[in-house]
């Protein structure tokens, strides 16, 4: 006999106990389901429970908050650029962690899950400035995360409905950007920039060796023509598709790391030669570190004439703006106008950027990133195809059974994905809505104005250079040298000069342990040093471009490395800039001091040879930019002649000489010591020559009537006299005796004046 079930009125009760009545039974799994509801937004507008879930976020949002430290201005302190505690990740137990058997409370989770983010850098601080990595706007962070509570699948309309709009409309409103047809053109949000690259090989091969190789398979060796500079993707790619990454050729590039056409034409007649169809050129539109641009225009032009191999169509051109698209919000500025009053300078900047960019149209794919230059959360990557409906066409596959066009758009039938959450679609549209062009006209230019006030502090320091000083993208690449080196002499040389090939070499070092100082100082509570607690998080790069006089050089050790600043936080202003040109100095005196101390502790050690890695301690701190080598000491302190030459500098008569001139009267010099209390020359003695005190100290007198001493100055070490008489008669017109054990640096008066005035 069957058991009877009560009857039911509607809303006699909650749902839940609705369910249990129809089941007509109680049952410890419906208890813990009923627990487990409440880990989940609720699919009715109940305020109570609605209210639940607010707060619960709200407070997960407000814990993380909680990690941000203070702004603290005084002692010289700067700001923490990190959410809690610096404390390194240890990721050694990891694998330990069980999956526990029953539910935990929510709250437990959300606690744990807040944890997390303890030292994780904060890419809104003003002083972190690592990478392209830039904070994400409160709009985009909204849309993301209602992407996340409702889970909308932009695959076909019915799983993501209206928030499917939204990818349509950004993509219409960024090839508006590019300069196409919106109703013409289209594109696809994917995983990244390496997924638009992705995409664009594929469609190459497809647009050049038919669609029936998506069918066949790749059956001939195309070819992927891309710059030097260009992103490492270049080879990822082709070997995911099949092709392989020996169908990759680099093309030399100039010396503002731009592809060179001529080069380019070369490598397409060989390609030709060899019977290779060329599937695809990669034009460059920026990159983080040379901000590299390839002339797109030159390029198109190029391919237009290009007669493939074997009758293949055309090569396809994809551009690889991911970084570099953003500058196309200056299709609309006015620049003789400048309505945002921009600087002189950094206007010339602006529009130099934007012309470089403003032939993207003329690409038939390009990549755009919004999680890089359109401070959208991560990952916001936008596949444009200047023909959407031949990339459809090419690219469509049969609709399994299962699934039928419910609605007019479902791009399940041409996308690599078959799930892709709306969440990036939402972000870039609300950055575009948030920002229009102005937004990022204005974030762009305050890029470019900080920057340019980093470069003009570096520009006063001697031993500080900027090595990018004709690109101005996102980045400031710098190197710092020791206190009596000449940076931008030094750095010319290394450049352009193979005899100074090991000075790159080693300096390249110094670089390394720079920024592994500076990484030490705000990691490592250990390693802070007392006013200098809070250093910036910068990066570095060790491959930024080859010396000049190799520019085939494969050893990447003799590539040139620097320290780099990327202002992508809205609140990095001038202030920021200067705490990092301090930080660097700091940073550098405290290696170059370091390395002479370890030089004992090197030398009371067996076995390690000139080259090899020499640390007193172990710290992931301390070597986390790369192993920190021995230097040679020579590169770290003055030689006699260097230090003459850095003192004779700073005497405002000898400001103006170059370094070849500094050494001519270097080399005419001499060295002489005296004892304290001798007399150098007396009032009216001859002037013959002109002295800089290398040691000691000096008193400069005169005798009264009565033949009295007075004193007219006392002179130490840096102090240059003696010149004056030379220009007056040739008489000395005071007196100079050593107040104690002196050593000068001689030089002949008659040569003196001919270096100086000549």
């Amino acid at each position: 006999m069957s058991k009877t079930r009560p009857a039911i009125s509607p809303g006699a009760g909650t749902q839940e106990q609705d369910m249990d009545q129809v089941a007509g039974l109680s049952s410890k799994w419906r208890e813990r389901m009923r627990d487990l509801q409440t880990a989940f937004p609720s699919p009715w507008r109940e305020a109570k429970k609605d209210q639940v879930f607010e707060n619960t976020f709200l407070d997960a949002v407000a814990q993380v908050d909680k990690m941000k430290h203070g702004r603290v201005f005084q002692d010289q302190k700067a700001w923490q650029g990190y959410l809690g505690d610096p404390a390194l990740p240890d990721y050694s137990k990891c694998k330990d962690v069980q999956l526990n058997e029953e539910m935990q409370p929510l709250e437990i989770v959300i606690d744990e899950l807040v944890n997390f983010f303890n030292g994780m850098p904060n890419w809104n601080h003003p002083q972190t400035m690592w990478n392209v990595v830039p904070p994400s706007n409160i709009a985009a962070i909204i849309g993301t995360t209602l992407c996340s509570i409702f889970n909308p699948n932009i695959i076909e309309g019915d799983s993501s409905w209206n928030v499917a709009r939204t990818e349509i409309e950004s993509a219409a409103m960024v090839a508006q950007l590019i300069g196409w047809d919106p109703h013409q053109s289209g594109g696809v949000f994917t995983f990244s920039g390496t997924g638009c690259y992705l995409y664009g090989v594929k469609l190459a091969l497809t647009t050049v060796l038919g669609r029936e190789s998506r069918y066949r398979g790749i059956r001939e060796d195309g070819q992927v023509l891309v710059s030097r500079e260009g992103h490492y993707i270049k080879h990822n790619c082709p070997d995911w598709t099949g092709l392989g990454m020996d169908n990759v050729r680099e093309i030399e590039v100039d010396a503002h790391n731009r592809m060179d056409i001529d080069h380019l034409q070369e490598v397409m007649e060989q390609c030709k030669r060899e019977g290779k169809p060329v599937v695809m050129v990669v034009c460059t539109a920026g990159t983080t570190d040379a901000w590299a641009v390839d002339p797109i225009e030159q390029v198109r032009e190029l391919i237009d004439q290009y007669e493939n191999a074997n009758g293949y169509p055309k090569p396809f051109l994809y551009a690889d703006a991911v970084i570099g698209w953003s500058w196309l919000a200056f299709s609309s500025y006015n620049f003789k106008q400048n309505p945002l009053e921009f600087s002189q300078k950094a206007l010339q900047i602006l529009e130099k950027n934007y012309q470089q960019v403003k032939s993207l149209h003329l690409a038939d794919a390009v990549g755009v990133d919004f999680h890089k230059t359109g401070w959208a959360p991560y990952i916001c990557s936008l596949f444009m195809v200047r023909d959407f409906a031949q990339f459809s066409g090419l690219m469509d596959r049969p609709t399994p059974a299962y699934l039928q066009d419910l609605t007019t758009y479902n791009p399940l039938k041409y996308t690599l994905e078959t799930s892709r959450n709306g969440a990036s679609a939402m972000a870039a549209w609300a950055t575009l809505r948030l920002f229009g062009r102005e937004g990022f006209q204005v974030m762009l230019g305050r890029i470019v104005e900080v920057g340019l006030f980093l470069r003009q502090l570096i520009a006063r320091d001697n031993n500080i250079v900027c090595v990018n000083p004709d690109n101005y993208g996102f980045v400031t690449l710098f190197r710092v040298y020791p206190s009596h080196i000449l940076a931008k002499e030094q750095y010319e040389k290394e450049l352009t000069d193979p005899a100074y090939r090991e000075d790159l070499r080693a300096y390249n070092l110094l670089q390394q342990r720079i920024a592994n100082k500076l990484f030490e100082m705000l990691r490592d509570p250990d390693e802070q040093v007392p006013g200098w607690e809070n250093p910036p998080f910068m990066g570095f790069s060790a491959g930024y471009r080859p010396p000049a006089y190799n520019p085939a050089e494969s050893d990447h050790r003799y590539w040139v490395y620097a320290l780099k600043s990327f202002p992508m936080s809205p609140n990095s202003n001038e202030l920021s800039m200067l705490n990092v040109r301090n930080y660097i100095i700091k940073a550098c005196d405290l290696v170059v001091e370091e390395l002479l101390q370890d030089e004992a502790s090197r030398e009371s050690v067996s076995g390690v040879a000139e080259g090899e890695q020499f640390t007193p301690e172990t710290r992931t701190t301390h070597t986390f930019w790369g192993g920190n080598e021995y230097i040679p000491r020579k590169y770290l302190e003055p030689s006699f002649t260097l230090s003459v030459g850095e003192m004779l500098k700073k005497v405002p008569i000898c400001g103006h000489l170059s370094h070849v001139q500094l050494e001519e009267l270097i080399g005419c010099s001499k060295t002489i010591d005296i004892e304290a209390g001798q007399v150098l020359f007396s009032e009216g003695d001859k002037a013959e020559n002109v002295y800089l005190i290398l040691a000691g100290k000096v008193k400069v007198y005169k005798h009264d009537a009565q033949g009295e001493e007075v004193e007219l100055a006392t002179l130490s070490k840096g102090s240059f006299f003696g010149e004056m008489a030379l220009f007056d008669r040739g008489m000395r017109s005071a007196a100079v005796k050593s107040l104690e054990a002196c050593q000068f640096c001689v030089i002949e008066g008659d040569k003196f004046l001919n270096v100086v005035l000549g």
